[in-house]
C-alpha cells in the first residue's frame, strides 16, 4: 500500500470513529498506519504547510509535500474512502465498545 493509500485509510477510520462520535483510543493509534498523521493533521491550522509536516514527524520535503497532498481529503472522508476502491465500508464494531459476555449457568 502505497503512503497515500495508508493515508487515506487512515482519513476514513478516524472519519467513522468521528462519525459515531467516537475517539480512537490512544492506546490503539500507534497501531495504526498514519492515523497519528491525522489526529496531529486535524489540529492544525489549515492549508497544512510542508514546513509544518517536516517539523513535527522528520521528513524529506518532498515526503511532507506527498503526505500534504494525501491529507488534502482530511475533512473529507467519503472522498478519501473513494480513493480505495477495495475498501468495504469500515465495521464501526471498533468504535464500539464490546459487551461483557455474562456467564448464567454453572462453569464448564
Amino acid at each position: 500500500m502505497t503512503p497515500a493509500a495508508m493515508v487515506s485509510w487512515a482519513i476514513a477510520v478516524v472519519g467513522e470513529f468521528d462519525s459515531a462520535g467516537r475517539r480512537i483510543p490512544e492506546s490503539v493509534v500507534p497501531l495504526l498506519p498514519m492515523v497519528d498523521v491525522v489526529l496531529w493533521a486535524k489540529d492544525q491550522p489549515q492549508p497544512l504547510s510542508v514546513d509544518a509536516l517536516q517539523e513535527q514527524f522528520c521528513l524529506s520535503r518532498a515526503t511532507a509535500y506527498r503526505w500534504r497532498v494525501a491529507l488534502n481529503d482530511l475533512h473529507d472522508p467519503v472522498a478519501a474512502r473513494r480513493r480505495l476502491p477495495g475498501l468495504r465500508q469500515l465495521s464501526m464494531a471498533l468504535a464500539r465498545e464490546m459487551p461483557v459476555p455474562t456467564q448464567t449457568g454453572p462453569a464448564q
